[in-house]
């Protein structure tokens, strides 16, 4: 199942830190096979910044590197040429919890324009792949909107939607982005309870169904392990023992966002038996 990552204001939302949170929420509970991807370059704070360090890296495969042929760039052009790039996604994907969390890494040289051009021309064989070789696939999506970025929307299963707790916002996204709202799902991201547009306030106002909106804290010590690549050593350090008020709630309320994502998720699945039975009756009946 493919579901994308997206904002209409990426830095104040925390698109990269929510996705990688609620992967790692789930790999946790055991609830599925998740791998991450992202369909643009980050400088700074990207996905492999944020999970990894180099010594991580180093320990997990001590051959590899962050080179072209172990990184999405390469795969693409393998997909292209009609290789098998399930083999190669075997080998470039990266685990990072329990074996039910994977990373598939950007290489150094990187062409945005290239980049874009290539995954727009092989999504669909991407995603063919990604769907066979985890449960959930879970895409950074550029916040622009490029032209992967539109594909990834449209064909997604489902879109979480991060927002801040900023009603210009909000409303923005309201306004020029409703259509996506039928099939999404809401994360407010680096959360701050005191702050007069709080997660009540949100729901009211923008008329946000409770079942379809979680919240990820704004969490100091969260922050400083993602400088250093050590968001899941903190996450899996605080899941069953929380050392401090803060970091307890920090995990609650994103276990509470991980249990919503997924039940939306579940209820996408029994839609999608429920037509594939009415597809069935109706050809028996023809």
């Amino acid at each position: 199942m493919k579901i994308a990552f997206w904002s209409n204001s990426r830095r104040e939302c925390g698109v990269t830190t929510n996705l990688a949170c609620m992967s790692a929420m789930m790999s946790i509970a055991g609830v599925g096979k998740t791998v991450l991807l992202a369909n643009h370059y980050n400088r700074y704070g990207g996905i492999g910044d944020i999970l990894l360090n180099d010594k991580d890296f180093l320990e997990k495969d001590r051959d590899r590197n962050w080179n072209y042929r172990k990184s999405i760039d390469h795969l693409l052009k393998v997909i292209y040429t009609g290789a098998d790039g399930s083999g190669h996604l075997r080998d470039i994907a990266v685990p990072l919890l329990y074996t039910s969390m994977y990373y598939l890494p950007e290489g150094f040289i990187f062409n945005k324009e290239v980049f874009n051009y290539d995954f727009s021309l092989v999504h669909n064989e991407l995603f063919k792949i990604l769907n066979d070789f985890a449960d959930y696939v879970f895409v950074d999506t550029e916040t622009n909107q490029n032209l992967s970025s539109k594909l990834i929307l449209h064909n997604s299963d489902l879109i979480v939607v991060n927002i801040a707790q900023n009603p210009f916002l909000i409303r923005e996204f309201f306004d020029n982005y409703s259509s996506m709202a039928e099939k999404a799902v809401f994360l407010i991201g680096k959360y701050q309870k005191e702050l007069a547009w709080n997660y009540s306030r949100i729901c009211y106002e923008y008329k946000i169904p409770r079942n379809k909106i979680g919240i990820i804290p704004y969490n100091m010590e969260l922050s400083e392990s993602m400088t250093s690549g050590r968001m899941l050593q903190f996450i899996n350090r605080n899941f069953y023992h929380p050392s401090g008020s803060e970091n307890s709630y920090f995990i609650k309320k994103s276990v509470e966002a991980a249990k919503m994502l997924r039940r939306n998720i579940m209820l996408l699945k029994k839609e999608e038996r429920k037509s594939d039975s009415r597809e069935l009756i109706d050809l028996m009946c023809q």
